[in-house]
């Protein structure tokens, strides 16, 4: 009896340690046919659904700074996204001939404005005086004559002289009195009113082109038509530049216009007023929010894409947005608090055919579901599960109803 219970003790361990080496892989068995999945809590939150697009900012208020005149940049003073008040120096041109050309019209002018007080005058000081020298002169000859002529009448009545000597004398006083009548005319007024028009004209077109150099010497200063930013400066010294080019803008910008670029298929979908959520991958942390105030007007081509203009506006008191950045745009066309979501990987199936996953046990339970606002990130979930549900969220591996699954979820 005791040799026989010495050889079934060895055949229990056998076999206790076979029924253990088969229940290990048996366990390992079942460990591999558990799916790892990723899962999620049903939960309310806020949500919405929108066109997501892109847009640009402009100033409210912005004017372009051109080139008056042309010539080289001798200076720029202001630098992109500097603050500037209306006439602040911002770049100053050469001006060497135009200063050239400012004394030209500036000599031009004093001489046209002397001549014509001349004329007004009759003349200069040095002809004024020699004009009443000559006309005293002749006045005396014409007293002369005039005694002459006297003296001659009384000769001539006793008989002392013959007539035409007397006619003479007469024909010698009468060119002296015409000579001096000509002389005076010429002394009161030297000039015509045909040749004092001339030298009014000449002033007037002599103070016109002085004006002119004057003007174009103050264009070569390019001064800031308002308060607000410098941008979008496209001159350096150095540069050469021509009437009409751009230099820079200026802009208040407090408050900021995006023109929002909207897609053909996509204008249906807006409305006057609805909100705007704006970002700008300058500053990824901040959002901004503003309203539909402006709906498109025609389609027009922008590259590969046709494209309706919407506007909005909001306030950028801080400047932190800047003029012609590319932003990030969503026009929220449909929302609802506190609604019942999922995140959208765990909805599977058609538009008539909307189900999830539920873990239940660690076994996945098909459950059909009606769907409502679909956002970027989230699926409402207007029927066919409760707030606390956990769901499968969709991964490598398709997911299947009965199919034994574990959390992996972080």
């Amino acid at each position: 009896m005791q040799m026989a219970a010495g050889k079934v003790r060895p055949i229990l361990f056998i076999v206790s340690l076979l029924l253990l080496l088969a229940g290990v892989i048996a366990y390992r068995q079942w460990q591999r046919s558990v799916v790892p999945v990723r899962t999620a809590r049903v939960e309310r939150r806020d949500i919405h659904t929108g066109v997501v697009t892109n847009g640009r900012a402009e100033p409210m208020q912005f004017r372009n700074v051109h080139a008056e005149g042309e010539g080289e940049v001798e200076g720029v003073f202001v630098h992109e996204g500097e603050t500037v008040r209306q006439g602040q120096k911002l770049v100053q041109l050469s001006h060497r001939q135009i200063q050239s050309e400012l004394e030209k019209a500036r000599a031009e002018m004093a001489d046209a404005e002397n001549t014509l007080r001349l004329l007004r005058r009759g003349g200069t000081e040095l002809e004024l005086q020699e004009l009443r020298a000559q006309y005293e002169a002749l006045r005396r000859d014409r007293d002369q004559l005039a005694k002459e002529v006297a003296d001659n009448e009384r000769l001539l009545e006793k008989g002392a002289i013959a007539r035409i000597e007397l006619e003479m004398s007469r024909n010698r006083l009468t060119k002296a009195e015409a000579d001096l009548a000509v002389l005076d005319q010429k002394r009161n007024r030297r000039y015509d009113p045909e040749e004092l028009g001339r030298g009014e004209a000449r002033v007037q077109a002599a103070r016109a082109a002085l004006a002119l150099a004057e003007s174009r010497l103050r264009s070569t200063a390019v001064v800031a038509p308002l308060d607000g930013i410098a941008y979008a400066v496209a001159v350096r010294p150095g540069d050469y530049i021509r009437s009409g080019d751009l230099l820079l803008r200026v802009g208040d910008l407090a408050r900021i216009r995006v023109r929002v670029f909207v897609d053909e298929p996509d204008l249906g979908r807006i409305a006057q007023g609805q909100p705007v959520l704006i970002t700008w991958d300058g500053l990824p942390a901040k959002q901004w929010a503003g309203q539909v105030e402006r709906l498109a007007s025609e389609v027009r081509d922008m590259e590969t894409r046709k494209v309706g203009e919407i506007v909005c506006t909001l306030d950028n008191a801080s400047g932190e947005i800047l003029p012609n950045v590319n932003l990030n745009i969503e026009i929220v066309t449909e929302s609802k608090p506190q609604a019942l979501t999922v995140p959208r990987e765990a909805v599977a199936g058609t538009d008539s055919d909307r189900h999830v996953y539920l873990v239940r046990d660690g076994v996945l339970v098909r459950q059909p579901v009606e769907t409502g606002i679909i956002s970027l990130t989230h699926v409402e979930i207007r029927q066919g599960i409760a707030e606390g549900d956990e769901v499968a969220l969709a991964g490598e591996q398709p997911l299947q109803a009965g199919m034994r699954v574990r959390n992996s979820s972080p």
